[in-house]
């Protein structure tokens, strides 16, 4: 059975004895994907280290219950985009509002919000909302189109607001709760959201299905609650039908499905931060990652379609690049595919003082002229141009084109950043079936650093 808890917090204190066992009994018991959202920075950085050790996803935010002060809300807010910025944190939660306990008073929390619901477009991730005694006023905030998917965790609105929240594509989470006896009215509720539109979560520690109230929950219980799910839609599919509906709900609620995955715009390497602008290439380099995976280190760069340029402007523009030694435009595939979008981010990242590197294959001569390419490079702070042979008969044995002249283009490019004066570096492929030595004598006879990785 595919099972996914599509929100369980793994990172309390409730579970730091036992959480190698806890996991293990959720897979046991067929659950194959948990989301753990968090409450702070702490929380989020520790529900980030959990789904990296242990292959599951996370999320980051500022729990209505857990906003940050005042004095150091700014620091905090950058800290917060630093945690979103992890391979496995896929999304923005649990934020929302909470007027039943009301450690905050209502306008604060409204405003972090709103501040969350701008973050989560921004990035494109998808947003966890929680709500408690404050569903028609979350409603009010969040976008009645949304440009991302939207989670309604733990959902206990009536039913007219439940009719307006399917109305806008909103997922709705059912917890344990719909399995208690006096809870008649959720019940009814569940039965009538269209099953496509259904998680499934746990809330993990809190809230257990019965027969086990009053005890800790954990993510082995989901099925306990797609049971009751699946009695609710009528009952007539097996369990694992039901379950394996509701894990591709999680799936492309939280765009992990083949259907809409989100590949990531930045990543982290190093101490650098890379910027994804494209999935195209001109060229098959035997050697391509590409070949290979879709992506490294747990991030997903492999585009079904290259994102917007208002995406990965909005994107740069929210991370904190500053913490990072330099800012690099790669891709997985080539950006100056892309010039006048990877232009005008760069611009803008050196307004903010950080430094910018091209890392690009050199064959944009085949679409620009040359004080295009000049006007290019002096986009940058430095330029990384990908050598990988020794001459035209090896290029085009290693690095196959449908640039025409593709090593005659290359060169030409790489006399051209001798002449912009911009800091250069080539590179070459170790292992790639290339002649090393002879690219290295090639490299002095340009006058130009290698790089072999």
């Amino acid at each position: 059975m595919l099972g996914f808890d599509s929100h369980c917090h793994l990172h309390f204190h409730d579970f730091d004895k036992d959480l190698t066992e806890v996991i293990e009994r959720s897979a046991a018991a067929g659950i194959s994907h948990i989301l753990i959202p968090s409450t702070d920075v702490k929380t989020s950085e520790r529900s980030a280290d959990i789904a990296e050790k242990y292959s599951l996803y996370s999320a980051a935010a500022f729990h209505p219950d857990h906003l940050p002060d005042d004095s150091t809300a700014d620091e905090d807010w950058s800290s917060l985009k630093n945690v979103l910025l992890r391979p496995r944190t896929i999304a923005i939660g649990e934020t929302g509002l909470d007027f039943y306990h009301n450690t905050f008073k209502p306008e604060k929390q409204i405003f972090w919000f709103r501040r969350h619901i701008q973050l989560a477009e921004s990035l494109g991730y998808p947003l966890i909302v929680h709500s408690r005694d404050a569903e028609s006023e979350v409603l009010d905030h969040l976008p009645e189109k949304p440009p991302v998917p939207v989670i309604l965790h733990c959902w206990s609105g009536d039913q007219r607001l439940t009719d307006v929240a399917v109305s806008r594509g909103y997922y709705i989470g059912v917890d344990g709760p719909v399995t208690y006896k006096k809870n008649g009215d959720l019940r009814s509720v569940v039965s009538s959201v269209p099953r496509k539109q259904i998680l499934v979560e746990t809330d993990s520690p809190f809230l257990p299905p019965e027969p086990f109230r009053g005890r800790r929950n954990e993510p082995a219980n989901t099925r306990l609650i797609v049971m009751k799910i699946r009695e609710l839609q009528g009952g007539s599919e097996s369990i694992e039908s039901t379950s394996f509906t509701l894990w591709e709900n999680a799936m492309r609620a939280y765009r992990l499905h083949p259907e809409n995955r989100r590949a990531d715009v930045v990543y982290r390497y190093g101490d650098s931060l890379y910027v994804n602008v494209t999935s195209k290439c001109q060229n098959s380099c035997i050697f391509c990652i590409r070949n290979t995976a879709d992506g490294i280190a747990d991030y997903n760069l492999r585009y079904t379609q290259d994102p917007s340029d208002q995406l990965v402007l909005s994107t740069i523009k929210e991370f904190p690049v500053e913490k990072f030694k330099e800012l690099v435009f790669c891709g997985f595939g080539e950006p100056t595919l892309r010039t006048q979008l990877i232009m005008k981010a760069s611009a803008a990242v050196r307004a903010r003082g950080v430094r910018t590197r091209l890392d690009t294959n050199g064959l944009c001569t085949s679409f620009m002229n040359e004080d295009k390419v000049l006007e290019l490079l002096s986009s940058f702070d430095s330029v990384s141009i990908s050598l990988n042979a020794s001459g035209a008969r090896e290029y085009n044995r290693i690095c196959p084109s449908e640039v025409e002249n593709s090593w005659e283009h290359l060169m030409r490019f790489i006399r051209l950043a001798g002449r912009s004066h911009i800091e250069t570096q080539l590179s070459a492929v170790k292992n790639s079936g290339a002649d090393i030595q002879r690219v290295t004598a090639l490299a002095k006879r340009l006058q130009m650093p290698l790089k072999v990785r």
